[in-house]
């Protein structure tokens, strides 16, 4: 009988902690807008074609 009351008050523990972590935003950025840039690059390559890069920018 007491370890099952031990460990429902652990369940509702890790619970309660769980839900707790869950609603602060720090580091959780799924739901900010990103705002990116495509900037294009003309390089050279090894035989003195041009190629055009492109690279993604998100800030």
């Amino acid at each position: 009988m007491r370890l099952i009351l031990l460990a429902l008050a652990l369940a509702a523990a890790s619970f309660t902690f769980t839900a707790a972590g869950a609603s602060s935003d720090e580091g959780y950025r799924a739901h900010d807008p990103q705002n990116c840039v495509t900037k294009r690059f003309r390089v050279a390559d090894a035989h003195g074609r041009t190629v055009t890069k492109r690279v993604r920018i998100c800030g």
